[in-house]
């Protein structure tokens, strides 16, 4: 795919694909068989920041969060013919996941590559993000898609970090999804790694 992905990560997310095959299913390692998403995903982001903020006033604008500002009004400057080609590289995206269904019932991912980091940062690195949708490769997509996703959790890192695993089901299949994380659960209940705790 067009993601790298931690190596604690990776192992993680295998063991728990592991699990699955342990229960039953027939796992298989399958590319759904499109690009990296993030440009259409942000023309859809932030046109959508532009019209939910349109007829908010000057005065209210000002209490909104800086960064939904900021790109609210990079949206304003999208041209329409842009979103047009955004919305039609949408439906692509859903019918390439429509067509991988056919075939698979289920995807499993991570739900994110890179490990935690620090709370009240958008990015882990600003010399290699700007924004979150480029740490988050795994999950925008299937938000375009419209399609039923769950994230649980399969393990932690050595640093005792938590990782989690995403299973993304076709469109109106929530019953499906929310069976395999059930199934996973019922077999490996999460187990905190002993450690200090620390508490605000």
């Amino acid at each position: 795919g067009y993601a790298e992905v931690d190596a604690e990560i990776a192992e993680k997310v295998a063991e728990a694909a592991q699990i699955f095959a342990d229960l039953g299913a027939v796992v298989e390692r399958a590319d759904p068989g499109f690009s990296n998403p993030l440009d259409t995903f942000n023309k859809h982001w932030y046109t959508g920041a532009a019209n939910a903020l349109s007829g908010v006033s000057s005065d209210r604008l000002a209490l909104i969060e800086p960064g939904l500002r900021e790109i609210a009004s990079a949206g304003a400057a999208i041209p329409h013919m842009d979103y047009i080609a955004a919305t039609n590289a949408r439906g692509r995206l859903g019918q390439t996941m429509t067509q991988f269904h056919k075939k698979y019932d289920l995807l499993l991912t991570p739900t994110l590559p890179i490990p935690a980091f620090a709370a009240g940062q958008e990015v882990p690195d600003p010399a290699k993000y700007s924004r979150w949708p480029e740490w988050t490769p795994f999950s925008h997509p299937f938000n375009l898609t419209q399609q039923p996703a769950a994230s649980i959790p399969c393990g932690f890192t050595q640093a005792g970090l938590p990782i989690g695993l995403q299973i993304v089901g076709p469109m109106h299949r929530d019953d499906r999804v929310l069976q395999a994380a059930r199934a996973y659960e019922s077999v490996q209940p999460l187990v905190f790694p002993k450690g200090p705790r620390h508490t605000a």
